[in-house]
């Protein structure tokens, strides 16, 4: 849900680079910067805002389906 998780004792790192993954799971982006020194720092992203349709975009069954 950061945009990253730690594993295996902290020797392998996982990022997400989809913030809100297909608009359902919330979870943050991130980007991992290592310096010279091994030194890491995460930039983390919010997650992409849910984006609605205008009315007239909507597909609607016609009346002669119903």
């Amino acid at each position: 849900m950061n945009g990253f998780n730690w594993s295996h004792e902290k020797n392998i790192v996982t990022i997400f680079s989809a913030p809100n993954y297909c608009y359902r799971c919330g979870n943050e982006a991130a980007i991992m910067e290592i310096d010279e020194y091994m030194k890491t720092e995460f930039l983390q992203f919010d997650p992409a805002p849910v984006q609605t349709e205008p009315e007239y975009m909507i597909k609607r069954t016609p009346d002669y389906f119903l």
